[in-house]
């Protein structure tokens, strides 16, 4: 199994936009971490939100930030976690997006299509992530169970 997944050119913006809101709740993150009395004598608060964020970006440069959507090619192994919370963070806006009443069908309809675009999207790398995983730990109990045959003899 492939550990690329395409991104449909319709919802690359929407992962943009996501990618976005995810920095900056980052960077309130890393604020927060800096605002702490004992900032000083804790500089691993600061690496966490500034993980993420160089996670977040680099999936950003790798779609790009703002050029023309078009099919993107991503790999799951380098931008897997940027990746499900750009969607995360993309069907929740459309989510509260589609409890607005004040919206007219048309674009009810619009938000739907994005709504389902990322969700299938979102089911693709949930499933081929978790598929990885599954795979790297069945190889580490088939190397125990061989190097335990093997130390039986």
């Amino acid at each position: 199994m492939t550990s690329t997944v395409l991104i449909p050119a319709e919802i690359v913006d929407l992962l943009r936009d996501g990618l976005r809101s995810q920095i900056a709740l980052a960077a309130h993150n890393l604020r927060n971490a800096d605002e702490r009395l004992d900032a000083r004598e804790h500089p691993e608060r600061y690496q966490d939100p500034l993980r993420r964020m160089d996670a977040l970006r680099a999936l950003l440069d790798q779609i790009g930030w703002s050029t023309s959507s078009s099919d993107r090619q991503v790999d799951l192994t380098i931008h897997g976690a940027a990746l499900i919370d750009a969607l995360q963070d993309q069907l929740s806006v459309h989510a509260d997006m589609l409890r607005d009443t004040d919206q007219d069908d048309e674009r009810r309809q619009a938000i739907t299509r994005d709504v389902n675009a990322l969700t299938a999207l979102a089911v693709t790398v949930l499933l081929r992530t978790q598929a990885r995983m599954l795979r790297g730990a069945e190889a580490q109990v088939g190397c125990a169970a061989h190097h335990g045959a093997l130390g039986a003899r």
